[in-house]
């Protein structure tokens, strides 16, 4: 077999083989140009850019709500700040209140104690002008009625409609 490969090689003069090569290797050329998938590469890359426009329109959208959050928080904190501005102008106001209710009571304390030590001696005194046969008399209890005051207990006091 080796023989007839070197008789047939030896018929054709090396530029055939050569020339035969470079026909061999344009048509790989050709048929690689022509056959590659270049179709899809070029949906692949058509894929990947719509994909990444997809991922570009979520991130806006996600920064837009991130923006409209962070929008919101911040009049929610100056409504809260208002809030509290008010509930401390409030607080202050029930704070004097609560001074001048105990200064009131404080005052009106003082005079109960006056009016207890002017009680005390008036009754000091009412013992002290009294005989010693005499009973003393109580000044809060009620004034036994004699008879000649108007009492309204025994009377028909009714009313006639019209």
């Amino acid at each position: 077999m080796y023989e007839k490969i070197k008789t047939m090689v030896a018929k054709y003069p090396r530029r055939y083989y050569i020339i035969g090569a470079l026909i061999i290797l344009i048509g790989v050329c050709a048929g690689y140009i022509l056959y590659q998938p270049s179709g899809a590469d070029y949906h692949r890359a058509v894929d990947a850019v719509e994909r990444a426009q997809e991922q570009q329109r979520e991130s806006l959208e996600l920064n837009r709500s991130i923006q409209r959050s962070i929008d919101r928080s911040a009049d929610l904190s100056r409504e809260a700040e208002a809030r509290i501005d008010r509930s401390a102008q409030y607080n202050q106001q029930i704070g004097e209140r609560i001074g001048k209710s105990q200064s009131g009571l404080s005052e009106a304390r003082s005079y109960l104690e006056r009016n207890a030590e002017i009680f005390r001696r008036v009754e000091e005194q009412n013992r002290a002008g009294q005989p010693h046969n005499q009973a003393t008399t109580n000044a809060t209890q009620p004034i036994p009625g004699n008879g000649s005051g108007s009492n309204n207990r025994g009377s028909n006091s009714s009313m006639t409609e019209r």
